[in-house]
């Protein structure tokens, strides 16, 4: 392997991480993106599934999940526009899709980076030879 590999950064002030769920039930998920934001910044969306989408055939029989998941961008750039434009706040925007569509669309909480402080140190464990 010769080339090399250059990373991209994304720097979030705040993220959540929206997966689908095919019943509420479900121990499985499939991530579909991650939303996070900027402050005094439109939102970002790191999407995890095909700009086709997924082909909800094998996850779900609900009409509106299934169209969801063949156009996820459009749904979820329609829906947190809609949520910023109500709110005047792209923080309080991304807390009302949060609220409004935890069922099938399982949303972790926002989680905000500058207010985690470091919680412990990265423990790593030496194998003996």
């Amino acid at each position: 392997m010769g080339r090399v590999i250059e990373p991209t950064e994304i720097a979030f002030d705040a993220y959540t991480m929206c997966s689908f769920l095919p019943a509420l039930d479900s121990s499985r998920a499939v991530p579909l993106v991650l939303i996070g934001y900027r402050h005094n910044e439109d939102p970002s969306f790191v999407w995890l599934v095909p700009k086709e989408g997924v082909p909800p055939n094998a996850l779900t029989d609900d009409p509106y999940y299934a169209k969801v998941l063949s156009d996820p961008r459009t749904y979820f750039m329609k829906k947190l526009s809609k949520y910023i434009d109500e709110t005047g706040s792209v923080k309080r925007g991304i807390e009302m899709l949060i609220d409004c569509h935890q069922s099938h669309l399982a949303f972790t909480p926002l989680t905000h980076l500058d207010e985690l402080p470091f919680r412990h140190p990265l423990e790593v464990e030496l194998v003996a030879f």
